[in-house]
C-alpha cells in the first residue's frame, strides 16, 4: 500500500486518494487541511513547501512528486534544485548504478511502492518511479 497516498487521506479526512485525486476539489477542503497538509510534507516527508507552492499543485501526484524529488535528491546528495520529472540515472553524478538500485528499494520501504522484476528495467526517471509505482 502506499503510504505516501495513506498520509494524505488521513490529512484530507478520507477514505482513499490516488494519483489524481485534486485534493482542492475533495469535500471539506479548507486551510486546516491546507496547513495539515504542509505540516505532513515537511514532518514525514521531509518537503517543506511553502503555502505558495502548495496552491501551484494540484493532484495527490503533484505532492508525491515533490515529496519523492526530495526523497531521492537527499539519498542521492544533490540540491533539490537539480532533480526534475525528467531527471534520470546519470543526470547527476552520483546518480550511478548502486544510487539507482538504492532509490528502488528505499522507496518500496519509505513509500511502500512495490516494483514487479519485470517493471525495474523501465524505470529510468524520476517520472517512472512514479508512473510504474501506481499501477
Amino acid at each position: 500500500m502506499n503510504r505516501f497516498y495513506e498520509a494524505v487521506a488521513s490529512v484530507l479526512e478520507l477514505a482513499a486518494v490516488d494519483f489524481h485525486t485534486r485534493f482542492r476539489e475533495t469535500d471539506g477542503w479548507c486551510s486546516l487541511q491546507a496547513f495539515g497538509l504542509l505540516v505532513m510534507m515537511e514532518n514525514e516527508w521531509a518537503t517543506p513547501l511553502t503555502i505558495d507552492r502548495l496552491y501551484k499543485l494540484d493532484t495527490v501526484g503533484d505532492l508525491l512528486r515533490e515529496a519523492f524529488i526530495s526523497f531521492a535528491a537527499n539519498l542521492l546528495q544533490v540540491d533539490r534544485a537539480q532533480l526534475f520529472s525528467t531527471s534520470a540515472m546519470g543526470s547527476v553524478p552520483s546518480w550511478d548504478s548502486v544510487n539507482h538500485l538504492r532509490l528502488l528499494m528505499e522507496s518500496e520501504q519509505k513509500f511502500g511502492f512495490s516494483f514487479t522484476l519485470e517493471q525495474i528495467p523501465s524505470i529510468k526517471t524520476i517520472e517512472d518511479f512514479l508512473t510504474f509505482s501506481d499501477c
